[in-house]
This record gives C-alpha cells, sequence and structure tokens, in this order.
C-alpha cells in the first residue's frame, strides 16, 4: 500500500482520538512506519503520561546533553533553556531516525503527548504518577519553577492561572509544535516579545499554510498546534486576541482535504474528519468571544452528520400531582447510525453522578404525552443531502443557513423519521451529535439575552435530549458537561437550585484533579477514580468541547454564590483559587471597594508584572495612570478601553471635559492588540460618527458586522458612514442588511427610514414602498397622522400611476403595483384624522383602479376632514384650506358624478352630484359666514355657488 495513504490514515485517526481498538492501519506493508505505531496506541489508549517516560523515546529526550541544558535553570531564564531544550530533542530525534519526516513524526507524538497530559491533570481528570519537575528539574524549588513557567504563559498583559498543575507540559507542546513549523523565537507565544503584533504573528502563520503543498505531516502538525493553542488560551482570564487568530488561521480547511482527500476512498474516515474539524472551528469562534462566527460551522457539520433534529412541543406532566398535561418544549434528534464510526463505549458505568432533584412535588423528569403544536417561528431543518467530497464542497454553502435550534411549528412540520419518535425514550446519539447538541447550545446561550425564560426553555430541553436517553453509552466529558449546564439552568429556579449547586460541586470534586488549598474534598482517591474512569475516553472529545478546566468549574460555582448572594463563599472560592482579581470584582460589586483595593495592591506587589490587576484597580479608582501603567507593562487591552471612555466621558471630579480625539487614539491602540472585540469597534465607529470621521466609521462598522452579522445597528451605522463618503449603493446594501438581520421583533422605524431615503436616490422604488409600509406601521402605533410622509407616498403614487391598470381575465397586478395599493388604499386611511391631501391622494389610485365611486367617497372625507375641523371658525389658514377642499370635491362631483357606477348596470356614480354640490357649498358658507364673509375664500365659494345655479 502507498505510504503516503498509510499515513494519512494513522494521523487522521489520530486526530480523531479513536479508540485503540479501533486503530486500524496497514502498517504490516510499511515497515519505515511501523515504528510510530506503538506511540500512536499509547496516545489512543490516553497512556500519554507513559509514553514520556517509555525507555525508547526517554533516552532521546533526556540524555546527557539535554540534560544539562536544563541543568542552566536557574542560572538562565526558564524561556531560555526549554527553547535550548527544544532544539536538543529536535536534533536527537533527527540524529537517532536519520529521516527527517520519521523524526518529524516522532517528535509530533511527543508534543501531542505532553498536550494530552497537561489536559488529563488539568481539565478531564485523574492524576498522573509524577510531575514535570520530576521528570526535567528534579533538583529546582517547585514555588521557583511553578512561578516561572506561568510567566511565561502571560500574554497581551494577562498572567495565566498561577494554580495550574505543571504548566511546563503546556509550554514544551507549544514549542515543539513551534519549532517543527519553523517559527522563529521572536514569533513564539511563550514568553511573547510585547512588541511583536498580532499582524506579524498572522503574516507568518499564513506563510507557513501556504507552504504545507498537501503534507499529511504538516497538515497534522497545523491541527494540533491550533489545538495547543485552544488550550494556552484557556489558561489565561481572557481570550488574547493573539491565540485566537493564530488557532483561526491554522485551522484552513486544507489540512482536512490533505489528512484525507476523497482519493482515499475511505467515505467513513473523511466524513469522521470533517465533521471533527466544523465542530473544532465551531468551538474556537466561542472560545475566541465570537460565537456568531460558530453559526456557518455547526450548520455544516449538521450537514456532513446528517444529524435529524428539531424543538417542537409537547404535552408533557412536571409535578407528581398534575391531573393534565401542559405544553412543554422538547428537542427530537436522532443521529444517522450509518454516517459515522461504530465506536465501542469504554468504561460504560463510569459516567458521572447525576443528582435526583428529590422534590415533593416535582417530577425528575418531564413526562410526554404527545406531540403538539406550538405558536412558533417556523425554521424548518433542510432536507437537502450532501454529496460528500473534498472540503470545499461543504465549504461553499449558501450563506442563508439555517438557525441554530429548528422549529416545527406544527407535527406535520416534524421532519417523518423524527415523528415516530417516542419523546419519552428517545435514541441515543452518537457522541459528536451529542457534542454538536452543546456547542449549539453555548452558542444560543452566548448569543442571546440572558435571564429570558423562554431562552432557558430551549437551554433546558437541548440538555434533556442529551441526559435523558441510554446514559450508559455517553461519553464521559460529553456526559458530565451536559450534566454542567443542567445545573447552570437550575440555579436560575428556586425549587431546582438546591440540586444545581449540589451537582456543580459534585462534578467539580468528581473529575479528580489536586489542586492546591482546597475546600471541597476529593470524591474519590485517585487509585479508585484511575480504575473507574479511563482517561482515553474523557479525553476522546475533549478538543471539541469548549475546555473548563476545573479552577474555571470552581469560578463558575461561585459565580453562582455570587448571584444568589452568598457572598462570602463566593470570595472564599476565589481565594481559594488565588483569583484576585475576580476577588476584587466581587467586593466591588458589593460596593466595598476598599477591600477590593487592598487586595489589588497586594496582588500587585507581589505580582508587578500582572498589567491585568493594575488595570482593574484602575477601574476602581478611575485613575488614568494606572490604566497607563497597565499598558506600559503588558500592554494589556482593557486598560486603554477603559482609558479612551475616561476622556470621552470624563467623571465630574477630573475637571476635564470630553476629548473625542483621545477617545478615538486609546481605543485605536487597544484594537491594535484585540481586534477581535465587538463591543470595543462599535464604540470606535460611534466615536468616528460623532467626531465626523467617516472613513474611520465605517471601517470600525465593517469589522463589527465581519464579527456579528446579526447585529441590525452596526450595519445601519456602517451605512450612516458610508452615505457621508458618497458611498451610496454600497449603503444601501448595508442598511438592506440591517433590516434582514433586525428580525420581526427588533424593527427600528429608524433604519426603515434611512433605508427610504437612500433607495429613493437610488429610484429603487420597490424597496422605498417596502420602507414606507414599515414605517407607517410602527410609528403610526405612537404618533398616528404625524407618521405619514407625504411627499413620498405622492412619489409612490406617481409612480404607480404611471404604469398602466392590468385590465383583462388574465390580468396581474405587478408586486409594486398590488403592495402600493396595499399602503395607499388599505393602509393609510386607518392612519388619517385630518390630512384631506391624504385622502386625495388615495382617491388618485382609486381612480386610477378604474373605481371612480371610490374616488368620489375619498374627496368628500378629504372635505369632512378639513370642514369639520374646530379651528375653522378661528383660524383662515383652516378656513382657505377647507374652501381648497370643497373646491376639490365640487370639481370631482362635475368630472365622475355622471361616470358608471360600482355596479355596472346602468347606474352612475351619483346621480344627483349638483344637488350634493349645491349642499356642501351652502353648509360651507354658513360655517364661515360669521367670520370669513369678506374673505377671499368666502369670494371662492360665492363664485362657485353662481357656477353651479347656472
Amino acid at each position: 500500500m502507498d505510504v503516503k495513504k498509510v499515513l494519512r490514515q494513522a494521523l487522521s485517526q489520530l486526530v480523531l482520538l479513536v479508540p485503540a481498538e479501533k486503530f486500524t492501519t496497514a502498517f504490516e506493508s510499511t515497515p519505515e512506519l511501523r515504528s510510530i505505531q506503538e506511540p500512536v496506541l499509547y496516545i489512543l489508549r490516553g497512556e500519554s503520561s507513559q509514553l514520556l517516560v517509555n525507555q525508547d523515546y526517554s533516552s532521546l529526550i533526556l540524555n546527557e546533553e539535554s540534560k544539562n541544558i536544563l541543568k542552566e535553570f536557574p542560572f538562565k531564564s526558564l524561556d531560555v533553556v526549554l527553547k535550548e531544550f527544544v532544539d536538543r530533542v529536535v536534533r536527537n530525534f533527527g540524529d537517532h531516525f536519520q529521516n527527517e519526516e520519521l523524526a518529524s513524526i516522532h517528535l509530533q507524538l511527543i508534543a501531542i503527548s505532553l498536550l494530552q497530559v497537561f489536559i488529563q491533570i488539568n481539565v478531564t481528570g485523574p492524576n498522573i504518577d509524577y510531575s514535570s519537575r520530576e521528570l526535567l528539574f528534579n533538583d529546582i524549588d517547585e514555588t521557583l519553577l511553578q512561578l516561572e513557567s506561568v510567566k511565561l504563559l502571560a500574554l497581551e498583559g494577562q498572567t495565566a492561572y498561577d494554580l495550574m498543575v505543571d504548566p511546563l507540559f503546556l509550554i514544551l507542546a507549544t514549542l515543539i509544535f513551534e519549532r517543527l513549523s519553523n517559527v522563529e523565537s521572536k514569533f513564539s507565544v511563550i514568553a511573547k516579545n510585547k512588541d511583536v503584533s498580532i499582524d506579524d504573528i498572522a503574516t507568518v502563520t499564513s506563510k507557513f499554510i501556504e507552504s504545507l503543498n498537501d503534507d499529511p505531516i504538516q497538515s497534522s502538525l497545523q491541527w494540533w498546534r491550533a489545538r495547543c493553542s485552544q488550550v494556552h488560551l484557556c489558561v489565561l482570564n481572557e481570550p488574547p486576541s493573539v491565540l485566537s487568530s493564530l488557532s483561526s488561521l491554522l485551522l484552513s480547511p486544507s489540512i482536512v482535504n490533505s489528512l484525507c482527500p476523497a482519493s482515499d476512498n475511505n467515505l467513513e474516515l473523511q466524513k469522521h474528519v470533517q465533521l471533527s474539524y466544523f465542530l473544532e472551528c465551531a468551538r474556537s469562534g466561542i472560545h475566541a468571544g465570537t460565537e456568531h462566527l460558530s453559526i456557518p460551522f455547526l450548520a455544516k457539520a449538521r450537514k456532513v452528520s446528517e444529524l435529524s433534529f428539531v424543538l417542537s412541543g409537547a404535552k408533557a406532566k412536571r409535578t407528581k400531582f398534575q391531573k393534565f398535561h401542559t405544553s412543554a418544549l422538547i428537542v427530537l434528534a436522532k443521529s444517522n447510525k450509518t454516517a459515522l464510526f461504530d465506536v465501542a463505549k469504554e468504561n460504560e458505568d463510569s459516567n458521572p453522578e447525576s443528582l435526583n432533584l428529590n422534590d415533593e412535588t416535582l417530577l425528575e423528569r418531564p413526562q410526554f404525552e404527545s406531540l403538539d403544536d406550538l405558536e412558533m417561528e417556523d425554521d424548518g431543518p433542510s432536507s437537502k443531502k450532501l454529496k460528500l467530497d473534498d472540503l470545499a464542497e461543504i465549504s461553499n454553502e449558501d450563506e442563508q443557513l439555517e438557525k441554530l435550534l429548528p422549529i416545527a411549528l406544527r407535527q406535520e412540520d416534524i421532519p417523518e423519521d423524527l415523528r415516530e419518535l417516542d419523546p419519552n425514550e428517545q435514541p441515543a446519539l452518537n457522541d459528536l451529535d451529542n457534542v454538536q447538541l452543546l456547542l449549539r447550545l453555548w452558542t444560543i446561550k452566548q448569543t442571546s439575552p440572558s435571564g429570558n425564560a423562554l431562552v432557558e426553555e430551549e437551554l433546558g430541553a437541548l440538555v434533556a435530549r442529551i441526559l435523558y436517553s441510554d446514559t450508559k453509552s455517553s461519553n464521559w466529558s460529553i456526559f458530565a458537561r451536559a450534566l454542567w449546564e443542567r445545573s447552570v439552568l437550575e440555579t436560575n429556579k428556586a425549587r431546582t437550585i438546591e440540586r444545581g449547586i449540589l451537582q456543580m460541586t459534585s462534578l467539580v470534586e468528581e473529575i479528580g484533579i489536586k489542586i492546591k488549598s482546597r475546600m471541597i474534598p476529593q470524591a474519590q482517591e485517585d487509585g479508585e477514580v484511575q480504575a473507574t474512569s479511563a482517561s482515553a475516553s474523557r479525553l476522546r472529545f475533549i478538543h471539541q468541547l469548549p475546555f473548563m478546566p476545573q479552577w474555571a468549574m470552581d469560578a463558575r460555582l461561585a459565580e453562582k454564590y455570587m448571584s444568589i448572594g452568598v457572598l462570602r463563599s463566593a470570595i472564599e472560592i476565589y481565594e481559594r483559587l488565588n483569583m484576585t482579581c475576580e476577588a476584587a470584582l466581587c467586593y466591588a460589586a458589593v460596593d466595598n471597594e476598599a477591600e477590593a483595593e487592598k487586595i489589588l495592591m497586594e496582588r500587585i506587589k507581589s505580582h508587578p508584572e500582572d498589567a491585568r490587576a493594575i488595570s482593574i484597580l484602575g477601574d476602581i479608582k478611575q485613575d488614568p495612570d494606572l490604566w497607563l501603567k497597565s499598558w506600559e507593562i503588558g500592554k494589556y487591552y482593557k486598560a486603554k478601553a477603559s482609558l479612551s471612555r475616561y476622556f470621552y466621558s470624563p467623571p465630574p471630579s477630573s475637571g476635564l471635559t470630553k476629548n473625542i480625539e483621545l477617545a478615538i487614539k486609546n481605543m485605536n491602540e487597544c484594537l491594535t492588540v484585540h481586534p477581535l472585540s465587538y463591543e470595543h469597534w462599535f464604540f470606535y465607529g460611534c466615536c468616528g460618527l460623532e467626531s465626523q470621521q467617516f472613513e474611520l466609521a465605517a471601517e470600525a462598522f465593517t469589522r463589527c458586522v465581519a464579527l456579528d452579522d446579526t447585529n441590525s445597528h452596526a450595519y445601519s451605522n456602517l451605512a450612516t458612514a458610508l452615505l457621508h463618503t458618497d458611498k451610496i449603493r454600497p449603503a444601501f446594501n448595508a442598511l438592506k442588511k440591517a433590516i434582514r438581520s433586525a428580525g420581526e421583533g427588533k424593527k427600528s422605524w429608524r433604519i426603515y427610514e434611512n433605508y427610504l431615503i437612500v433607495a429613493a436616490k437610488l429610484n429603487e422604488w420597490n424597496d422605498v414602498l417596502l420602507a414606507a409600509k414599515e414605517v407607517l406601521l410602527i410609528k403610526s402605533q405612537s404618533e398616528g397622522e404625524l407618521s405619514i410622509d407625504i411627499p413620498v407616498l405622492e412619489k409612490l403614487v406617481e409612480v404607480l400611476v404611471s404604469t398602466e391598470y392590468p385590465k383583462g381575465e388574465n390580468a396581474r397586478l405587478t408586486h409594486y403595483q398590488s403592495s402600493c395599493i396595499d399602503l395607499i388604499c388599505n393602509m393609510l386611511p386607518n392612519v388619517i384624522n385630518t390630512s384631506a391631501r391624504c385622502w386625495r391622494l388615495i382617491s388618485r389610485v382609486e381612480l386610477w383602479r378604474g373605481r371612480p365611486w371610490s374616488a368620489l367617497e375619498c374627496h368628500e372625507k378629504a372635505y369632512r376632514a378639513v370642514s369639520q375641523r374646530t379651528e375653522l371658525e378661528t383660524d383662515e389658514t383652516v378656513w382657505n384650506d377647507a374652501v381648497e377642499a370643497c373646491s376639490d370635491l365640487i370639481a370631482a362631483y362635475e368630472s365622475l358624478g355622471e361616470l358608471p357606477g360600482k355596479h355596472d348596470a346602468g347606474d352612475v356614480v351619483c346621480k344627483d352630484w349638483r344637488y350634493k354640490a349645491r349642499t356642501t357649498v351652502r353648509s360651507l358658507m354658513s360655517k364661515g359666514k360669521a367670520m370669513w364673509e369678506d374673505s377671499e375664500g368666502w369670494e371662492r365659494l360665492q363664485g362657485m355657488k353662481e357656477d353651479l345655479v347656472n
């Protein structure tokens, strides 16, 4: 068999972390690759820690030369020592294997093992038998090594988490990946040079990607390096743009086609690799705080996996004594069993314990009776099948992708294969389909308003679909994460908060990782954890799930305590975790700023390089000098953001006045370091609009819509900026997207009004008509007749009557004609109170339609609207308007009265029109005689009266 094909299959299965018993390659036909089989199996069995101390590798990693390099610490900096050590190890492998490609593969396996070990001891558990200090720096003080290691992982002014376990494993993995990617030391993210910009690193990375030339070894390296960046990101409090951008660049579509091209004819493997790729791209967006960018990847993942799912309604009982069923949300889902690997389930009985609710009235889970209709917006799932080919086939999908949670409005909208499911006993889903549902849950949660009851019901339905199937068939990490999400939701409800908090605590303990100064005791001894939960099972899908290290789970638990007012418990957790900044924010939230300042000062004294702590102290004290210091020390982007807002709106105590130029300057510097912040780009753009720097504003809002294409305000502001730079057509397109992204519930009359104006400039009358209807609908509710823009309506009517009214049996109105008739003849009359001008406009349209009886009726209404105004006897302008309306009505009687009538049976529009005309004139003259007998209007009425008599 072709060596390259065998290698691709092996590396693809390694990326997927398939169970060791499912690992299949033709190594017997390729003896030159046989040496990688055993180390790959070590990783797949979750035994990466044993691989690192395996005799074959240990002798290459820790020979005399490399040991001598390690002994130079602490006389040399740890950064220099580790980079020299990695260079030595790379040479050792090159000398041993005498084959550059084979050495590269083995080094990659070493880096993967280091990464997996770090994840195991910090994220999934259980612990391993040795530490990085025992392996590499046995004679060095543990505290010093920990301190120096954590410093190397700092980025963009943020220090890494102090108490993470063995950061050296992550550092070495990163350095080996960078070394194999030929990254120069100055562009490394380890001990990153603060003068090297994101653009510099992006340029270097892009050049590396372009040079790959369909090389499976380098493609695998690229994928694992992206995973390493994601892990590095999770040890920092806020997502650094440099790691998010690096990960996004490394996860290019080419790596999938290089690892598993269509030409290999392994459809199942190819499909699995593509699915994992899309899920990891979505996860990367979630980690970066750019959740909206995850939505297209989730849509593509669904097409690959052919997962069928929909949110619908069903009647259910929620309490033990409930006599009748009430409507509830349910997610119906079914995996395509033939689409993915039929993976054997490891450690079926080892899933985390799901605590019972133990409530006197609430059921443990809803009991559904039948599927039922609910009044929800319909967005049914696409039934289009996917032809599996190279990744480009999938990536070039139409922009209009499905929503995150398709909804079935009625029972008949539910796909046929889902309609047959028992709502109470749905079949277990494939693991990656469960991951997909969890990723959709996170994206919905992070792109929806917090505290929204309907959103929480939807999220609860998603979690329930994972938890309430056959739990023995669920992967440990997936099931644990679903339990965690259920607990987070339950802590928002009084009846379930107790179980929620206890379940969260249980999950923190059950991971089985020792963290210094623990308050929560471990649920099991390490040996018991090892016996009951294989690390391979816990690690298998960890690269598709958003990372949540144990300290992050503990911190989330503290947030929950804070939200329910248990301040002391929250602070105790933060202090135990050594999260000084979070504890300070906790104190500040309850107006104990003195205590917050005290603990931050202590932190800065012991960690003078902690730019984030300095910046937070600046936020509490509103001290620009502290923000400047934070920026100088670590280029912490939030320090510049705070400075920008400070100069935009200075506190009264500062004695300063608003300085928008300084606000723009500081926000620009913030964005050079952290360009993935939607909030900061939006503020920057608003400053640009306010200062009339429209090119700047256009760039800022273009960045906003690139990060979140669902925000109508960003599109609207972009259109405003483009209009001021005379880019009318792009502004029109931006306003179109603003309207589309606003949806039904968030319509803004201002956006529609701008859309109307721009469309009119471009003579896009269909769009003007659409905008005019929406403005009238929205504004009429509060402003009534004042919401009518008569000049616009007159122009629309002018365009309408310039066309021919269709006649004949098969004649049909155009879309513009029917919409304009609806606006003028149906909507407008409901808003008019006193505007004769509007009634005359309606009359003109009715006459164009060949309905003279309706046209005459509109003239009568126009006359009544003015003649019945109370100001008629006191305001000459109103009197003259009434005379004008009377004149128009008399003319209408004369021109329309003798025309064929409505019933077309020999009748006319108004048989006694002369009598009505004389009566109208006499009536108005009687109303105005006392006040306006000598006016010009009176003379006109006299003339009309004489003409009618003659």
